[in-house]
């Protein structure tokens, strides 16, 4: 197990993801792991974390639920040593702008060249393409893989070159060239454009794609592409590697303070426990049947500035209904209250998956039902995930123990 505190903001304006930084994590053997929602942060429960992880979503949606106090909490965490790894809108977050609320957050000096004041001439007609700045619009040349490589600030004898995703993230121009450690090198087969071949190549290649920005005693991260995505096993090295070299995080486990952690943690065991499974087990269940069977129509819901189709609410429940198995016949290490919590979270997505299922039939408004199923989602997630991972950590902590 490796020493290391990392938090995972899950809260308002964030997309799934985050869910792909747990799945890195998880195979990485990073366990210590904390979800986020924005009144964590603006607690400034990420005093103690090592390592603080804002994913994608919608950057404006992020700030605006972070606010000055959240904003404040995360400039003291870097500045005091902390780790900041922004991917995609938590790229965007630290970014110099004049824009409200994004001006809580003027952290870093980075321009994104993916910013226009006319609209960008567009390939494909799709709402994924082009949002609001201002007077301006951030446009987003192409998505899918692009080519991604290292400069010599990462590593002057030799270059690495990997493949990466890119949903929506910036190119970036650094105020100092030593900040970047990756420009965007080129287009896949794979990558698909959005706008025509010259002006995605003039907006992206040779421009920032990974950029790491001292910050008094700490570092920001920022990541245009998604390292983060489970199928780009290159790029997830490189998060991983990134953070074992800032914090020199080791695999050996601190058992003293990791012990008193589980004191603390409320334990399940026996019908209790088997009882918190089958219902976990039984809604999630009911609501990815529900859930498939909006995938096959032909809706999408906007909340903020971000478009949600359907095939998003699976993506939460399948992340919870493969790691359903191994809460089987274990004791269960949970906070106080996320046992209620879990179970409300799961029946009232049942529900509102089935009313919304209802609504879309009837052919009705459905926006503020699906408004309403994705903060459900967000607070079952975040739950679930802290009873796995507490299980999961203090399983491999108590095994670790037993063979001393």
């Amino acid at each position: 197990m490796i020493s290391l505190k990392i938090g995972i903001y899950a809260g308002s304006g964030t997309s799934h993801s985050w869910l792909w930084f747990a799945d890195l994590f998880e195979k990485a053997g990073f366990y210590d792991l904390f979800f986020l929602d924005e009144v964590s942060v603006r607690n400034n429960d990420i005093k103690a974390l090592d390592v603080l992880v804002v994913s994608g979503g919608d950057t404006f949606a992020v700030a605006q639920s972070l606010g000055k106090a959240g904003g404040e909490h995360i400039r003291s965490f870097v500045e005091g040593g902390g780790v900041y790894i922004g991917s995609c809108a938590g790229a965007y977050l630290p970014m110099n702008s004049s824009k409200k609320p994004l001006d809580l957050f003027n952290f870093v000096d980075v321009k994104i060249t993916n910013l226009s004041k006319t609209f960008p001439v567009a390939q494909i007609k799709t709402c994924k393409f082009c949002t609001a700045y201002g007077c301006d619009f951030v446009f987003h040349p192409v998505r899918e893989a692009v080519s991604v490589k290292t400069t010599s600030f990462f590593n002057n004898e030799k270059t690495i070159t990997f493949d990466a995703p890119l949903y929506g993230g910036p190119g970036m121009k650094a105020h100092d060239p030593s900040w970047v450690l990756a420009v965007y090198e080129g287009f896949t087969p794979k990558t698909s454009f959005l706008t025509t071949r010259e002006i995605a190549r003039k907006t992206l290649i040779n421009q920032g794609a990974i950029l790491r920005i001292p910050f008094t005693s700490g570092v920001f991260y920022l990541l245009g592409p998604h390292l983060e995505h489970p199928n780009f096993k290159q790029a997830n090295q490189f998060i991983t590697d990134a953070i074992c070299r800032e914090t020199g995080a080791t695999h050996q486990h601190h058992f003293a303070s990791a012990k008193a952690d589980y004191d603390a943690k409320v334990k399940l065991t026996g019908k209790e426990a088997k009882e918190l499974v089958q219902t976990m087990r039984r809604e999630l269940s009911n609501s990815r049947i529900v859930a498939g069977s909006l995938e096959f129509l032909p809706i999408q819901w906007r909340i903020g500035q971000k478009t949600y189709e359907p095939q998003k609410i699976r993506v939460y429940l399948e992340a919870l209904w493969k790691r359903l198995k191994f809460l089987e016949k274990k004791t269960l290490c949970l906070d106080p209250g996320i046992s209620e919590r879990i179970t409300t979270a799961a029946g009232r997505t049942t529900i509102e998956l089935r009313r919304i299922k209802q609504l879309v039939d009837e052919k009705k408004e459905s926006i503020e039902t699906a408004i309403v199923i994705f903060d459900l989602l967000h607070i079952l997630s975040i739950s679930f995930f802290d009873l796995y991972f507490s299980t999961l950590s203090h399983e491999k902590l108590m095994n670790t123990s037993s063979t001393r």
